[in-house]
């Protein structure tokens, strides 16, 4: 039974449950009263009106919508007595404060409940909170205590004082035996043991719902579950939803070569001539073909795409930079240098600069354009960029599916080291049993990605479990292809191998370029496989692209570099735990463990980011906005003389580039950071994953990954993310480009 079931309640469906904060509760059941007088009547209604308060306080409060808060705070419990001069009415209050006195109404309470929900790190305000504060300095002073009623004891006219021989504290009217706190006839309540709560909470310090959690207990009510996922009452998710489809929806469109914004790339800020194998030193230098020599190695660098072109980019922008319409700042990609993921300094990332498409190579292929260069003649920023070459973070997470006690979470992209993969890719695959000791291997096999799903196996219902399941696994979907036709025969030995024609390419790869590859043809007898992200190479580009790249058509030219990258990276990235492979982040900053992206703070380091403020902003936009909520805004004026200086962050974050600010959302440039419940807030993350060796392989790699409430960014936490060494910053760094 659910944790919701546990109680009987008068809510209908289309009420908002809303989880509180059971990390810390003072509630004393030994505290409630137990004379027969007294009863425990239905407590939704005060329930509802302490949802309402909370909401209000927090500002995710909308008009017209019905809210409760799931339980009371642990300890605490509505009774109601006949009224001394109308026994007809019944008078309800709230017991369990351990001063053993009761709360006359929510009003009394809600300040005691604020305190509750925010783990009692300040001084309560409440009226019982300051008397037992007084009641104990007397104590501690050596001075009688006020005489008054006692703990758990209400006055009872004809039974003055306490009966002989009974023990202090115990209330009267309780027989022996009697569990504490049990009044007569009141049934345990299901889910809900007695002892304190775990520490971690389902709900975030903004008071957003887990909305996962929730579908978890749906799951376990009705044993199959499958639904959209809908955070109306995260202001992030809320603000993603038009930009986010609408870029993803571009990138699908767009050819593969092209950088995502997101991803780390190899880049130059200066670059002439072209690029060419200089034989005598073998490697790849620029060649001016009009004094035929050689000019030297760019000077290469590891950077971050901040924004991309608002202007299409076209095939011949790889080598040669076309006609542009635009100057270079919307006509190019904006990129920034990569700092150390390790160390709190992040001043590279002020070294930006807005380059074409020819000045930026694939990082996945970092081996074949830096071959034969002396380690300590490379950029740092290169070594950085390969520390996160083994991370990766889940993007737009749109539906639950599940039979119980397994489910899934479907993905619309992820971002697998340096490169963002999305639903639609065709994406390389390492070849089965490959190893970086083992030889080259033959890189032939693609799949196009149908989905993208984060599995919990063995759900857990406990409401109170920091935990979503038992185990976690991130599977890749899709179909498998092979331009190689004696793969195709070993794959089916049963009949010869059909190749795709030139229709069904078109219809698979959604590019007839593809046909470039030669003949494809199609593994599996066409059916869905799943994979690990460790099997993943990297996107395949399109074979005209690959020639002006690489002058070869071979998938696998970027192979070794990739695999001996996320050896690397499990080396040096502090924040993978020792005999682990992956480090799991909840969104893209955070894997990349970045202060600022597009000249504004992220995460940890984001001063946009007032709850109220934001909220009563997307008020204002769909036209729901109360006087209260236009002062909560701060929108800057826009009539008379401006003011030197912004009211508010919004005036600022409003600054940002509108591509990359509705198209990422929070997932990468947003200053709120979307940290919302699909972010597995305050969870022990244990991911399953898989690098396959074989092709039925069983072998796992499970490892544990601690990912702390990430409140807007990045606090991140002994288990692996990247911690600030100063959160006090006392002055704005001078921002500028190369």
């Amino acid at each position: 039974m659910s944790a919701y079931q546990s109680q009987p309640s008068e809510e209908d469906s289309e009420t908002i449950i809303i989880p509180i904060d059971r990390s810390f509760s003072d509630g004393d059941p030994s505290t409630w009263p137990t004379e027969p007088r007294f009863g425990m009547p239905d407590d939704t209604w005060y329930r509802e009106k302490l949802a309402v308060m909370w909401l209000k306080e927090t500002g995710a409060y909308e008009e017209g919508a019905n809210y409760a808060i799931d339980s009371l705070p642990e300890g605490y419990a509505v009774f109601d007595r006949p009224r001394w001069t109308n026994p007809d009415i019944r008078d309800r209050f709230l017991w369990g404060h351990p001063l053993g006195q009761y709360f006359q109404s929510t009003i009394q309470f809600f300040p005691h409940f604020l305190y509750l929900m925010k783990g009692g790190k300040e001084p309560c305000p409440c009226a019982l909170c300051e008397k037992l504060a007084k009641k104990n300095q007397r104590t501690k002073d050596g001075l009688p205590t006020r005489p008054g009623r006692p703990t758990g004891y209400t006055p009872n006219p004809g039974k003055p004082g306490r009966p002989p021989g009974r023990p202090p504290g115990r209330p009267p009217g309780r027989p022996p035996g009697r569990p504490p706190g049990r009044p007569p006839g009141r049934p345990g309540r299901l889910g809900r043991p007695p002892g304190r709560p775990p520490a971690n909470p389902i709900v975030d310090q903004e008071g957003t719902p887990d909305v996962f959690k929730m579908a978890i207990m749906k799951l376990k009510d009705k044993g199959e579950l499958d639904e959209a996922i809908s955070e109306p009452l995260s202001m992030d998710w809320k603000s993603e939803r038009p930009g986010l489809g609408e870029y993803l929806q571009k990138l699908t469109m767009q050819p593969s070569y092209v950088p995502r914004a997101g991803e780390i790339v190899l880049w130059v800020p200066n670059f002439a001539g072209e690029l060419a194998w200089n034989p005598q030193h073998e490697r790849v230098e620029m060649y001016d073909p009009a004094l035929d020599r050689f000019m030297g190695v760019p000077e290469w660098r590891a950077g971050i795409v901040g924004q991309v072109p608002e202007e299409d980019t076209v095939l011949q922008d790889l080598v040669e930079t076309a006609n542009k319409g635009w100057d270079v700042n919307y006509s190019g990609f904006r990129v920034e240098t990569f700092p150390d993921p390790n160390s709190p300094d992040k001043s590279y990332s002020l070294q930006y600069k807005y380059v074409h498409l020819k000045c930026i190579k694939p990082f996945n292929a970092f081996e074949l354009f830096l071959q034969n260069m002396p380690r300590d003649e490379l950029h740092p920023s290169i070594e950085y960029a390969m520390t996160v070459m083994s991370s990766f973070s889940l993007l737009e997470k749109f539906h639950f599916r599940g039979r119980w006690p397994n489910a899934s979470i479907y993905c619309m992209g992820m971002f697998i080291g340096a490169e963002l993969l999305i639903v639609g890719d065709a994406v390389r695959l390492k070849p089965v049993g490959y190893s970086l000791n083992g030889g080259q291997k033959t890189v032939t096999d693609v799949m196009v990605i149908d989905e993208i799903r984060l599995d919990l196996i063995q759900c857990i219902d406990n409401i109170k479990s920091d935990q979503l399941a038992e185990r976690y696994q991130v599977r890749i979907g899709g179909n498998v292809y092979t331009n190689n036709r004696q793969r195709a025969v070993t794959d089916n030995q049963m009949q010869p191998p059909k190749p795709l024609s030139p229709e069904e390419v078109l219809s698979v790869f959604q590019y007839i370029g593809m046909s470039g590859y030669k003949d494809w043809y199609s593994l599996n007898g066409g059916k869905t496989v799943d994979i690990s992200q460790g099997m993943v190479i990297g996107r395949c580009y399109e074979p005209d692209a690959m020639r002006l790249l690489f002058g070869s058509l071979s998938l696998g030219r970027d192979l070794h570099g990739v695999m001996s990258g996320r050896q690397y990276s499990r080396q040096a990235d502090e924040r993978i735990p020792e005999g682990k492979d992956w480090f799991w982040g909840d969104f893209r900053t955070q894997t990349l463990a970045i202060e600022t992206l597009n000249g504004e703070d992220v995460g940890h380091y984001s001063e946009g980011r007032d709850v109220k403020m934001w909220r009563a902003n997307l008020k204002v936009i769909e036209g729901r906005a109360t006087a209260a909520d236009l002062r909560e805004a701060k929108i800057p004026g826009e009539l008379g003389r401006p003011s030197q200086k912004s009211r508010s962050a919004f005036g600022e974050v409003r600054k940002t580039s509108k591509l990359v600010s509705a198209g990422l959302g929070a997932a990468i440039t947003d200053v709120s950071n979307n940290v919302s419940s699909a972010d597995e807030s305050n969870v022990q993350t244990r991911l399953n994953t898989e690098d396959e060796g074989e092709e039925e392989s069983v072998e796992e790699e499970d490892f544990t990954l601690r990912l702390e409430d990430l409140r807007g960014g990045t606090e991140e936490t002994e288990g692996g993310d990247y911690v600030p060494g100063n959160d006090e910053r006392t002055a704005k760094r001078p921002k500028h480009d190369l």
